[in-house]
């Protein structure tokens, strides 16, 4: 329903309410084009400011050669590998419209439910950054399942009470538009000069499967179900778009703390926001773009599955 005027008891004209779904399309596209409210451009100033300071800490101290992996012996990215791939990917994305109109997700629950559904994830979130450094081996899988899986899923039940079962991730309406986003991430980041060399010694073929299973349904599948399915759309519901985006991009950054040291906590700090934190941002966009949860979860699934170095001879 779009607004209008009707002849209310009295004689006179009362303007029309838009529907909910309306109103919640028109506060999107409103952060969109710069409508957003003075704390959402606060706090957006701030996100961005926390990239900004993290590749000018790199640079400044001369670590532009970034460790993006756990593994012992990882070969090193260089910073040109943690920005231009999703910078070009993000370009893309903003350059190719969706032919059909994207799914609105969570537009008809309550907006009360939506934002205690997204603070109780963002808690979710910061617990996990909080377990990551003391998760070593088996328990940081175990700790992503508790913390990112079984938690919201009691926190969706208790929040819906009576009420209907909602929906974040919808079914895809277009498999075209992010393709060229996603051809550029893959040629530059994969294929080109910036693509990592595989480095270390691999397991034996049936470990290696069986690690590879794991590492997609823990981290490629069950991160993008959370940090963008779960967490991103609640917070662009309630806060709109960009905000929603860089919050789930540094909280999915804080998720890989393990990776920071005791004796260089700010060099961990800034590459964790260099690297995870920019390409959470990248696969932010995506999703919010086009719902194509498909396309996010391939992306995820390439960075961290061994088979795609391995098929393009790089290793």
């Amino acid at each position: 329903m779009g607004t209008g005027t009707r002849r209310g008891q009295g004689g006179g004209m009362r303007e029309l309410q838009p529907h909910p779904t309306e109103q919640l399309r028109r506060a999107r596209r409103g952060s969109i084009v710069g409508r957003m409210t003075r704390p959402q451009w606060a706090f957006l100033a701030a996100g961005l400011a926390v990239f900004v300071l993290a590749y000018a800490y790199l640079l400044a101290t001369g670590n532009t050669a970034i460790s993006v992996s756990r593994d012992t012996g990882a070969a090193k990215a260089s910073l040109w590998y943690a920005i231009l791939p999703p910078l070009a990917a993000v370009l893309l994305t903003r350059a190719v419209a969706p032919r059909a109109r994207v799914p609105l997700p969570l537009a008809e629950p309550p907006h009360d439910r939506v934002a205690r559904e997204a603070w109780a994830l963002v808690g979710a979130a910061a617990a996990m950054a909080l377990v990551a450094p003391f998760a070593q081996g088996a328990l940081y899988p175990m700790a992503k399942l508790v913390l990112l899986l079984a938690v919201p899923l009691v926190v969706f039940r208790l929040s819906r009470g009576a009420g209907e079962r909602a929906r974040a991730i919808p079914a895809p309406v277009t498999w075209l538009a992010p393709l060229p986003a996603v051809a550029a991430w893959f040629l530059l980041s994969q294929v080109g000069p910036l693509a990592i060399p595989l480095t270390g010694q691999l397991p034996d073929p049936v470990t290696l499967a069986i690690g590879s299973l794991l590492t997609f349904l823990t981290a490629s599948l069950l991160e993008e179900v959370f940090y963008r399915g779960w967490l991103q759309t609640r917070l662009e519901v309630r806060y709109g778009r960009w905000p929603a985006i860089v919050a789930q991009a540094l909280l999915f950054a804080a998720m890989h703390s393990g990776r920071v040291a005791a004796d260089g906590v700010l060099l961990g700090l800034a590459t964790i926001v260099a690297f995870q934190g920019v390409f959470g941002l990248m696969l932010g966009y995506l999703w919010a773009r086009y719902r194509n949860f498909y396309a996010i979860v391939f992306v995820h699934a390439v960075t961290n599955l061994v088979y795609v170095p391995m098929l393009l001879g790089r290793a």
